[in-house]
């Protein structure tokens, strides 16, 4: 019976992350999300006879994992709200002051969100289907791209003209692909077609586009203007895997960021590729590096790098120099997690995603 459930059944539109059968084995429920879709994971259900899966919840929240009871009749879950702010810190000394908020404890932003410094002093400010742009002090907000049916994730600068970005699922695709739009948000050209093409960012002279492909598990680039293929510049030192949090230019373009991971021990590290370079990368330290998409950040001499460490559940910006001396914290958060940040051009202001998530176990008993 399970056979001719699994034939009769595909997943064109929907992502199944937790399944579990009924005691008879008629029915398969499911603990899922509409692809493309800015709703979150949902609980729905699949009957022996085929068709699309049928939602159990329909709202906003976040379900994530699934358990059956024995007779089948009741589904334990766990529902997850996301709680959001954006706010602005000023450089004060070497370090930064009270956050100055923007955007405080929406429901809009998630885990999922970015915030980027735009090069003109205002602020990009995403999460899935929408990338808005807003003043610094957080008015004047106006959309720039918006695809309910698609996810929007990653944006980062191209000189003055462009911006290229992660597009997911964009055309009722099941990939995430590299996408180059002028600033304004116009005139979207797709740069890769690989499964899954994540966190672009530019060579420094407007040519490339670096990313990482997650599917191929490597760095790869390809030409801004559309014209190339995607080349692999870089080998991956061996012993060591990418960890998929980011990736960043230096300002000069002589070297790319992204953290990796000892496969042997799981000790992160900051990996430094030289573009045109045969040598292996320089590692530094990242003892405290927290994962997630928050992402790393040269600073705009190029003498660091910005990262969210962790110590003791609390996410701060830590900032790792690249002559090899210890890093140190240059935010002072007494909670939550740190979903994105970004360093203005000049250095002098720091745009964090901030949040944390309510979890509620519910039960979800069938009806009489």
């Amino acid at each position: 019976m399970r056979g001719e459930l699994h034939r009769s059944v595909t997943f064109k539109d929907k992502l199944p992350w937790v399944v579990r059968w009924s005691p008879d084995v008629h029915t398969l429920f499911v603990d899922y999300w509409q692809i493309g879709s800015r709703s979150p994971r949902q609980i729905g259900f699949l009957r022996d006879t085929g068709g699309d899966i049928e939602p159990i919840t329909r709202d906003t929240y976040r379900y994530s994992t699934l358990a059956l009871s024995a007779d089948g009749k009741t589904l334990a879950t766990v529902l997850e709200k996301s709680y959001a702010s954006v706010s602005v810190l000023s450089q004060v000394g070497h370090e930064f002051g009270e956050p100055h908020p923007l955007l405080s404890q929406s429901r809009d932003y998630n885990s999922f969100g970015s915030v980027t410094w735009g090069t003109n002093g205002s602020l990009f400010l995403n999460n899935l289907g929408r990338l808005l742009n807003l003043g610094a002090d957080g008015k004047n907000q106006t959309q720039l791209l918006a695809d309910s049916s698609a996810g929007i994730r990653h944006p980062s600068f191209c000189g003055a003209n462009y911006l290229v970005l992660t597009w997911a699922f964009h055309g009722s695709t099941t990939t995430e692909s590299i996408w180059r739009t002028n600033v304004d948000g116009t005139s979207p050209r797709q740069l890769t077609s690989g499964a899954f093409d994540m966190f672009p960012v530019c060579s420094s002279d407007q040519k490339l586009v670096y990313y990482i492909d997650v599917l191929g598990g490597h760095i790869s680039r390809v030409p801004l203007d559309g014209s190339g293929k995607p080349e692999t510049p870089f080998a991956m030192p061996q012993g060591y895997s990418l960890v998929y949090c980011g990736l960043s230019a230096s300002p000069g373009g002589k070297m790319l960021a992204t953290p990796i991971e000892e496969s042997s021990s799981g000790v992160v590290k900051i990996a430094l590729f030289e573009p045109g370079s045969s040598s292996p990368p320089r590692t530094l330290d990242a003892s405290h590096y927290h994962r997630g998409e928050s992402g790393l950040q040269f600073t705009p001499d190029g003498k660091a790098v910005l990262y969210v460490g962790q110590e003791k559940g609390v996410d701060n910006i830590w900032v790792q120099p690249l002559d090899g001396s210890a890093g140190h914290p240059v935010t002072d958060f007494k909670s939550e997690q740190i979903w994105s940040f970004s360093l203005s051009p000049d250095g002098k202001s720091l745009a964090v995603l901030r949040g944390h998530l309510d979890s509620d176990v519910v039960l979800l008993q069938e009806s009489k």
